[in-house]
């Protein structure tokens, strides 16, 4: 379909192209066409209202993670900044002026989120940002550091010139739910945190505004095994993730594993070995 907008040529598809079908539970609508990032949306609005009206005990709350080529649609960096827990990995941008300025809007419009805690999986838990390219010496007296990552990360490889680099061109978003627990795997006292996912969303639409125009495809998934291998995957994504607009060209991830001072460390449990409680403490106590 044509339309004149001032003076130019505005070109798009007709509604005819939009398809819905439903998958054999029922539960969630496949979208064909246009806007079909408006399904995203939807999704993501109704699984907060409903996760956050049930009240669950030990619940910290919906969470979300994400992997676009790119992000700037309006709602969804809306829904990405409001969510109580969220990150969502883009894919390296080049130093021109043009993508310099968008992703100062996007930085701008996510400046407030909330970002996503690192201790919420096992497998990062041990990470911390690194110092100066380093990563940072850590004993026994080295304070313990609750990590939130911001909302927007990215990973891969910057392009240079014509030079065709590996990209992160994943679109999808896993919803699920933040808890805590004050026992370990063990049964001893422990404050722990995890997270569980709930629900997929898998599409050809980047996050972008651009892509409602468009002819794409998404649908959301709840099947378990789809789910752990999500979680997976993005967890990978954000152990070699990096900040928005970082001056590596290259992948080489803010999050390291720390080194340890040995010695330190030897010498502190040596002590903590050693230690007996006066005898007097003892009879006083009897």
């Amino acid at each position: 379909m044509l339309a004149t907008a001032g003076g130019q040529m505005d070109l798009s598809f007709s509604n005819q192209f939009n398809v819905q079908a439903v998958l054999g539970d029922g539960t969630h609508p496949v979208r064909f066409g246009t806007d079909v990032l408006a399904g995203l949306v939807e999704g993501i609005d109704g699984f907060r209202q409903d996760l956050e009206q049930q009240r669950r005990t030990r619940s910290l709350g919906p969470a979300m993670l994400g992997a676009f080529l790119w992000v700037d649609d309006p709602e969804l960096l809306q829904r990405i900044a409001e969510f109580p827990s969220a990150c969502v990995v883009v894919s390296k941008q080049p130093r021109s002026k043009r993508h310099v300025e968008r992703l100062r809007k996007v930085a701008e419009a996510v400046k407030d989120a909330a970002g996503f805690p690192v201790r919420a999986f096992s497998e990062l838990e041990e990470l911390r940002f690194h110092q100066g390219g380093k990563a940072p010496v850590l004993g026994p007296g080295s304070p313990q550091e609750y990590i939130r990552l911001p909302a927007l990360r990215t990973l891969g490889y910057r392009k240079a010139g014509d030079h065709l680099v590996p990209i992160l061109h994943t679109k999808m978003m896993l919803l699920g739910e933040l808890w805590w627990h004050d026992e370990d795997g063990l049964g001893g006292v422990a404050d722990v945190t995890g997270f569980t996912p709930h629900r997929l969303w898998l599409g050809s639409a980047n996050g972008t505004e651009s892509s409602r125009r468009s002819l794409e495809f998404g649908l959301w998934l709840e099947d378990p095994g789809l789910l752990k291998a999500a979680r997976r995957f993005l967890v990978e994504v954000l152990a070699h993730s990096q900040e928005l607009d970082p001056d590596s060209d290259g992948l080489e991830p803010d999050l390291v594993v720390p080194d340890y001072d040995d010695e330190a460390m030897w010498e502190a449990m040596t002590a903590l070995a050693d230690y007996e409680p006066e005898e007097h403490d003892s009879k006083n106590d009897a």
